[in-house]
């Protein structure tokens, strides 16, 4: 099947984890009930989805779930939730670079005729132009707009639906081998690794070093 376009995880892909996190590690440490309260949360999400137990509006569901574990009112749980974990997280990347060459091979994947497109199981916000990278996405999504969370094939497959292509035709790219590559492929789509993270792939698992790396490999692909 032809490569028709390349889907990218956000968080950890396009930028390095261990860099956000020193940058907001003195955020992290004042909010961490709030922070460690939320990893529970999407913890349980994800066990519910696998047991296909959730249902109705994805926010409302993350924000009762969030508030049973701050053991306080869905209303104070949604403040939380938009004011520290979204928006406050966000902040923390100001000033934070991407991996090196991100643009530069966006740029190149774009003028071979791909189609490009941000998933990721946060909100988009304002990431992509704080990267200096929101001018080279065809499609940016991020939940709750996704309905489910990785690795469920709800998010890849609308991000096909908007991208226009099939499943089949799209490469996604991501940092994490359960959530990225397993899930891109429960969705029929082809999953990749990129950057410090392949050195610990499963084998048989598509992996680049870096985006130099990947730019050249999938140019050759598209090309031949």
């Amino acid at each position: 099947m032809v490569l028709r376009a390349v889907g990218f995880d956000v968080d950890g892909t396009l930028y390095p984890n261990n860099r956000a996190f020193w940058r907001s590690i003195l955020y992290i440490i004042r909010h961490i009930r709030a922070i460690s309260a939320f990893s529970r949360t999407r913890r349980i999400m994800r066990e519910q989805e696998e047991d296909q137990a959730m249902a109705g509006d994805a926010s409302e569901t993350e924000i009762g779930v969030f508030a049973q574990q701050l053991r306080c009112s869905p209303e104070r749980a949604e403040r939380i939730r938009r004011g520290i974990i979204y928006s406050g997280l966000e902040k923390c990347l100001r000033r934070l670079k991407t991996y090196k060459g991100v643009r530069e091979s966006l740029i190149s994947l774009k003028k071979a005729g791909l189609k490009i497109a941000a998933l990721s199981d946060f909100p988009i916000g304002r990431k992509l132009q704080i990267f200096g990278l929101d001018d080279l996405f065809d499609v940016a999504l991020g939940y709750p707009e996704t309905l489910r969370l990785k690795p469920r094939p709800e998010p890849f497959l609308l991000m096909a639906r908007k991208l226009g292509v099939l499943p089949e035709e799209i490469l996604y790219i991501g940092n994490k081998f359960h959530y990225d590559v397993r899930g891109a492929e429960n969705a029929g789509m082809r999953g990749a690794l990129v950057g410090p993270v392949t050195r610990h792939v499963p084998q048989g698992v598509t992996s680049y070093a870096n985006f130099q790396d990947l730019a050249e490999r999938i140019l050759f692909e598209v090309k031949k």
